[in-house]
């Protein structure tokens, strides 16, 4: 969101994270750590199948968005899944883009860095229903948690179906259609 990738730069940035990706399987090879190695590698796969997945769904901008991310200097990490068959979300691109953006930038003004926080987006395609799940862990300043309260009409095809803020998490259920 903050920044245009060129080809150039998105090749890099991909190379970079495969080769870290390698180079802690090396390490704990070399140390005799093959457990851990095997983990590494299977959650390296299961963010290739997530990558595919989330590219699958023929939503450009949230695609790019959720691939990119975390190569930028950020307050906290996302991670995402998509559980599911994979269908044509192409129509609520960019509503879910915007929704995503606008959810983002209130987050980052409730963040407390002091922590290691992390926000998981779930997009759950299950039968005709689709929702993504925005659950955020971490601190979060409450007193400014009431700017969240504009995020509750900002789209007419984007329906909160649940939401709550704690003091170290937040969610929000958005059910598409």
């Amino acid at each position: 969101m903050k920044e245009k990738w060129d080809p150039v730069s998105l090749l890099r940035h991909a190379r970079h994270d495969w080769l870290n990706h390698l180079q802690l399987i090396k390490g704990n090879l070399a140390l005799d750590r093959t457990d851990r190695a095997k983990e590494i590698i299977e959650k390296v796969v299961r963010e290739a199948k997530n990558a595919a997945k989330v590219s699958n769904l023929r939503m450009p901008k949230m695609a790019e968005f959720l691939l990119t991310y975390n190569w930028q200097q950020n307050t906290y990490r996302i991670d995402y899944e998509v559980i599911g068959e994979e269908k044509d979300l192409s129509l609520l691109d960019d509503a879910i883009y915007d929704w995503t953006k606008e959810f983002i930038r209130h987050l980052d003004n409730l963040v407390d860095a002091d922590r290691e926080p992390h926000l998981m987006i779930t997009i759950q395609l299950v039968h005709d229903r689709t929702r993504i799940t925005y659950d955020f862990a971490g601190k979060i300043n409450l007193e400014h948690g009431k700017t969240l309260d504009s995020l509750n009409t900002l789209h007419n095809s984007i329906r909160i179906v649940e939401s709550y803020c704690q003091e170290n998490e937040l969610l929000y259920i958005l059910e598409l259609g």
